[in-house]
């Protein structure tokens, strides 16, 4: 009989992104993982919010929340920057953090995908040579911008 760690369950539990409703802001990508032996699940989050002056600050927060049962464990794999707009529906990823790195932007832009499946529009990249990406048809059109 096979069955989940407190971990595991932990994590599915986990909102893939959780942002500020809308302006500009840090944000962070965190792999959470399990403490627990044997047990090699993770996943990655998505963090972002307005009151950070820094990026660690957001993990700190995150990382602290989330660590304090004793059965995850956290890494920041990187930070940048998002735009979100509600009204247009678009979010764009880009920039870097100075502490951090360059997130992945692809995989935080999936993980803003899975929270915000209804926006036309999501945009990994810095502009104005980003990556469009629409989800068109339950289908990913990747389109590049070139800079003129």
């Amino acid at each position: 009989m096979c069955t989940q760690t407190k971990a595991a369950a932990l994590m599915a539990n986990l909102p893939p992104a959780d942002i500020d409703p809308s302006g500009v802001f840090k944000y962070v990508l965190v792999r959470v993982h399990s403490r627990e032996e044997g047990d090699d699940s993770e996943v990655d989050v998505v963090r972002g919010y307005g009151w950070a002056e820094y990026h660690a600050d957001i993990y700190d927060k995150v990382s602290e929340e989330l660590e304090k049962s004793g059965d995850l464990d956290c890494e920041c794999i990187g930070g940048g920057r998002i735009k979100h707009d509600p009204q247009a529906k678009k979010i764009h990823v880009y920039g870097y953090s100075m502490g951090f790195g360059r997130a992945n932007h692809a995989v935080s832009t999936e993980k803003l995908k899975a929270r915000y499946p209804d926006y036309e529009q999501l945009c990994s990249g810095q502009p104005p040579n980003c990556k469009l990406l629409r989800l068109q048809q339950m289908n990913l059109v990747i389109l590049k911008t070139s800079a003129s």
